[in-house]
C-alpha cells in the first residue's frame, strides 16, 4: 500500500521463544519506534515479565504472557508476526495461535515472505508485503520534489538502515523540524502504518515504487524525506533493490551505515572499509543524480563503550565526514550533515 488511511490498531505481538533475541525486529521495532499501541507480547518464556524487564532500551512498556487467553485479556484489535522465524515458515503452533485469534475476529498482521491471507481465507488479515497492483514505471517525476531527499545506504545488509533513519527522524522532530520517513520494508511499513515492502516489487517497478513514496512523503510540504534504505549494493542477494531504491528515490545526499569492518559480510569476506563503499555509492548515484555520503551511521551493538567510541572516531578519521551510533548516542551530528547537504537538481555526471 501507499498511504490509504491505515485504522489505528493496538497490537499483541507473537514472538514465541524469540522476544529476547535480535531475531524479532519486526517486534523490537514497533515497539521502540511506532505509534500504534502495543498491548502485550505473547512468549511463554518471559511470561509474567514486561518489556522493561526485558529489553529496556526500547524505551516502552507492556505485560509479557504465555498464552492467546491471557493476551486477549488486553483487548487487542490485531495480532503482530513479530519475527521470520528460522526457515521462513510459522511453525503449527504459531499457526494455531493465529487461527484462534482470526476466529474471533482479530486482525493478523505479518511482514513475512509466507503469505497468511490464503491461509485464513475471510479473515482480517494484513500481508504487509503484498505490493499495490498499480506500481508505474520509474518517470522521473520525482527529480522535482521540492524537500530535501536522504537515503540510507548501508556496508552490507541488516545493518541498522531503517534504525539510523528513524533516530535521524526523531532527531528532527526534536529539534522543531517536520520530517517524513519513507518505509521500505516490512517493519518499517508496520511502525508507519503505510510504504511499499521493495523487496516484494517485480524487478522492472522497484524504482517507481520508490519514485512514488517519495511524492506521496512530499505531499504534506515536509522539512525533510527520509528514504529507509534496503540490502547493500556489496551483497549479491539484495544488491538489485538497493540499487532501484536509489535511483527511484532521487536522494540529494545519502548516510552510509556500516559495522565493524573486520565482520564478515558474505561467505567470509570481510566488509569493505567505509570510505570505499561510501565512494561507490557516489559514483552509482552520479550515473543518474549526484548524491554525496555526507555521514556515516555505526551499529555498535555489543561493544564496550571504549570500543566502540574507539570504532566512531576511526571511521571520522578515514572518511573524513561526521560518524555516530544513533542508537547508542545521538543521530545530531548525521541531521547536521543532512541538512548541510545541498539541495540538488542536476541529474547525470
Amino acid at each position: 500500500m501507499i498511504r490509504p488511511g491505515a485504522p489505528e490498531r493496538r497490537y499483541a505481538i507473537l514472538a514465541e521463544g524469540w522476544f529476547a533475541r535480535n531475531h524479532a525486529k519486526t517486534a523490537h521495532g514497533l515497539i521502540r519506534y511506532g505509534q500504534d499501541e502495543v498491548a502485550c507480547v505473547m512468549d511463554s518464556a518471559l511470561a509474567g515479565k514486561h518489556i522493561s524487564d526485558v529489553l529496556p532500551d526500547l524505551g516502552r512498556d507492556a505485560p509479557i504472557v504465555g498464552t492467546l487467553d491471557e493476551a486477549l485479556t488486553f483487548s487487542p484489535t490485531s495480532i503482530l508476526v513479530g519475527l521470520a522465524p528460522p526457515g521462513g515458515r510459522l511453525p503449527e503452533e504459531w499457526m494455531e495461535t493465529l487461527k484462534a485469534a482470526a476466529d474471533v475476529g482479530i486482525e493478523i498482521v505479518s511482514g513475512l515472505h509466507q503469505r497468511l491471507g490464503p491461509e485464513f481465507p475471510g479473515k482480517p488479515v494484513w500481508d504487509v508485503r503484498d505490493p499495490p497492483g498499480d506500481i508505474p514505471l520509474f518517470s522521473g517525476e520525482g527529480f522535482g520534489v521540492g524537500p530535501r531527499v536522504a537515503l540510507t545506504v548501508g556496508t552490507d545488509s541488516a545493518i541498522g538502515k531503517m534504525t539510523a533513519t528513524l533516530e535521524i527522524e526523531r532527531a528532527a522532530r526534536e529539534a522543531g523540524l517536520s520530517p517524513e520517513f519513507v518505509p521500505t520494508g516490512q517493519t518499517g511499513v508496520i511502525i508507519a502504518g503505510w510504504g511499499v515492502c521493495v523487496d516484494a516489487v517485480v524487478s522492472d517497478f522497484v524504482a517507481g515504487a520508490a519514485e512514488q513514496l517519495v511524492l506521496e512523503a512530499a505531499k504534506p510540504s515536509p522539512d525533510l524525506i527520509l528514504v529507509e534504505g534496503q540490502g547493500s549494493l556489496g551483497h549479491p542477494a539484495y544488491s538489485g533493490v538497493t540499487l532501484g531504491l536509489m535511483h527511484g528515490s532521487c536522494p540529494d545526499c545519502l548516510i552510509l551505515c556500516s559495522a565493524d569492518p573486520a565482520e564478515e559480510v558474505f561467505r567470509g569476506v570481510p566488509r569493505p572499509s567505509p570510505a570505499r563503499v561510501a565512494r561507490l555509492y557516489e559514483e552509482v548515484a552520479a550515473l543518474i543524480k549526484p548524491a554525496p555520503v555526507v555521514a556515516v551511521s555505526l551499529n555498535t551493538r555489543g561493544m564496550e563503550e571504549r570500543e566502540a567510541q574507539n570504532l566512531i572516531a576511526a571511521v571520522t578519521d578515514e572518511t573524513g565526514l561526521p560518524a555516530a551510533d544513533p542508537f547508542r548516542g545521538s543521530a545530531k551530528p548525521i541531521l547536521e550533515a543532512i541538512l548541510q547537504a545541498p539541495k540538488r537538481s542536476v541529474i547525470g555526471p
